[in-house]
């Protein structure tokens, strides 16, 4: 499968990083347990960064059109926008300036629409709300709770470079009274987490591993109390 010079260069790094850290990722991913929530019709892909951008162009025609590096959207509010891939940045090696756009998920039950943005020192992702065009930057392409109310994505690159890692919950249906909740990992953080379920609605368990350390992980659970996320 074709893949652009960035995300090329984003699965490059985020592979190297979990071998030199003894992980054992699926091949293309980011996380340890990709979510296949959101995975177009027709895409055979497994990974986090194999996932098929000409499958979700099949499935959403209306939506979503490629014209060579510009992939425009339509909102059901009649508005449209263009994700221009910089390619000229990023063949001048300019990190910060450089980023290349794959449509890579679609979910027709909140008409979610998930962009991969592909950068040359890793890669991150938006979730774009197809009603109103609105984006809400994520750490990896999310899980589905188990009454499909809620989206949560987390991410651990067992590197310093590259995208922050972090959590993200987001509500799937656009909600004033449904808060999202963002957590990124400083810089120095002690600890690396990794989804591992939803326990219901309310609950998402992860994996935590001290940094550096050789512990097995334990468990930890993100818990929802009066509308607000909260480790518990």
């Amino acid at each position: 499968m074709s893949r652009t010079r960035g995300v090329a260069a984003a699965s490059f790094l985020c592979l190297i990083s979990g071998i030199a850290a003894g992980a054992e990722r699926p091949a293309f991913s980011v996380v340890d347990h990709p979510s296949q929530d959101g995975r177009c019709s027709d895409d055979r892909g497994r990974g986090d960064l194999d996932r098929s951008e000409t499958a979700c162009l099949a499935q959403i025609p209306n939506v979503a059109q490629r014209n060579g590096s510009a992939l425009k959207l339509t909102f059901r509010n009649g508005h449209t926008r263009v994700y221009r891939n910089q390619d000229a940045k990023c063949a001048s090696g300019d990190a910060r300036g450089c980023v290349k756009f794959q449509l890579t998920g679609y979910f027709p039950d909140h008409g979610l629409i998930l962009l991969e943005c592909g950068r040359l020192d890793g890669v991150d992702w938006l979730l774009v709300r197809g009603d109103t065009g609105d984006e809400i930057g994520i750490v990896a392409p999310p899980h589905y709770s188990p009454e499909k109310r809620w989206l949560v994505s987390v991410a651990s690159r067992q590197s310093r470079s590259g995208p922050a890692d972090g959590i993200d919950v987001i509500p799937a249906k656009r909600d004033r009274n449904l808060k999202d909740w963002h957590h990124r990992t400083p810089e120095d953080g002690k600890w690396r987490y990794e989804f591992e379920r939803w326990d219901n609605e309310d609950q998402i368990v992860l994996s935590a591993k001290p940094v550096g350390d050789t512990a097995a992980p334990h468990l930890v659970a993100i818990h929802r109390r009066k509308n607000a996320w909260l480790f518990k």
